[in-house]
């Protein structure tokens, strides 16, 4: 009767040792680090954006505004990000200036250049840079509200995977930069 009492407490403290250490409750995470914090040393820099008339307006077109935004009141913007060290995604991008806007890429593509959206976000690496650039990766503004002047600044809300809503302000550059 000893040996099954022996072999009872022992079989109890087993499974609570592995329960304990399957949740983690026997070492908890360092206060300096929680296990859901955002990545430290997330960086957005040289964000700018190319000029662009609202609308087409320099062309003194006589066309509804609809017809207007659908011939090329667009824009983009550009900027370089690095993740400080833990891999992210930029998953959305928001601004007031444009109808709509969405990540873009431009891709070869039997034998051309060919811009479409981007699903599921961009991968943001661990290391190095992410650089948002013209021909690569960018930030597409569709039906401009107003124009892009050079000198003009536009505000950005930027969404990442893990570390959520950056605020960015792009400086509008001219088209022949």
């Amino acid at each position: 009767m000893k040996m099954k009492k022996i072999l009872y407490v022992t079989f109890v403290a087993l499974t609570v040792a592995l329960v304990l250490g399957a949740c983690g409750g026997a070492t908890p995470a360092p206060a300096t680090m929680p296990t859901n914090a955002a990545p430290m040393g997330l960086t957005i820099s040289d964000a700018w954006a190319r000029a662009s008339a609202a609308g087409m307006g320099s062309m003194n077109m006589q066309t509804p505004a609809t017809d207007m935004n659908m011939m090329g009141a667009n824009s983009a913007i550009y900027m370089k990000i690095s993740s400080g060290g833990m891999a992210d995604k930029l998953i959305k991008a928001e601004t007031t200036v444009a109808n709509s806007t969405e990540l873009h890429t431009v891709e070869m593509k039997d034998g051309m250049m060919q811009m479409h959206p981007v699903e599921g976000g961009i991968d943001v690496p661990a290391t190095g840079t992410l650089e948002l650039k013209p021909g690569g990766y960018h930030v597409m503004l569709i039906g401009l509200k107003q124009d892009l002047k050079a000198g003009d600044k536009i505000d950005v809300k930027l969404t990442f995977e893990k570390a959520g809503v950056k605020q960015v302000t792009a400086d509008v550059r001219s088209i022949m930069q």
